[in-house]
């Protein structure tokens, strides 16, 4: 028989692990510090009502949602509007879980009228640079971590995200951590 015939569909390792293998393999990633996978399960299961299902790439997301300190998981509908300086805090936010990647200093965020353009500025190594997130009404544009990657290309870590539903997932991973959790997890990743 033909190894696409016996295993036609990539999920179907998914569905060997249990949830405490899942926890466990994302402990081996470096996520949960501090915390048995045993644990990591119990408060995935008092927060949603249910175990995270193994088969079901969006639960590894809403797993990984609980590591403190490794992940940023929010709502990018965060009312952002140049009086509430949004950018300013969310950069913050993503440097320090960007495991020394990505460490903004002196972030100023800059409207030219209500709808943008917005300008967010910044030192990193020494150098002013700027991003330009899209106006997206009162939702954090993602795809500025896009920007922010080509900026810290050199590090070897890069700014992943998915979807949470209503909130986003962003991760600050190596390419090798990342093809990891795509081959072993099917991950959804945006991109």
């Amino acid at each position: 028989m033909m190894s696409w015939l016996r295993n036609p569909f990539k999920s179907d390792k998914r569905r060997q692990r249990t949830p405490e293998d899942v926890a466990q393999f994302y402990k081996g990633l470096g996520f949960f510090a501090g915390a048995g996978a045993a644990d990591v399960i119990r408060r995935y299961t008092e927060e949603s009502g249910k175990p995270p299902n193994p088969a079901k790439p969006f639960d590894d997301a809403e797993l990984l949602s609980l590591s403190e300190n490794d992940v940023w998981a929010d709502d990018q509908e965060a009312d952002v509007c140049s009086e509430n300086k949004v950018y300013e805090e969310v950069l913050a936010q993503w440097a320090a879980i960007s495991r020394g990647a990505f460490a903004p200093s002196a972030i100023t965020e800059k409207w030219d009228s209500e709808k943008g353009p917005v300008t967010v500025s910044f030192q990193l190594n020494g150098q002013l640079v700027s991003v330009l997130p899209r106006y997206n009404d009162d939702w954090i544009d993602m795809e500025i971590l896009l920007q922010i990657n080509r900026l810290i290309g050199t590090s070897g870590y890069q700014f992943e995200c998915t979807d949470l539903g209503n909130r986003a997932l962003v991760l600050c991973l190596t390419p090798a951590e990342k093809e990891t959790m795509k081959k072993e997890r099917d991950f959804p990743f945006f991109w």
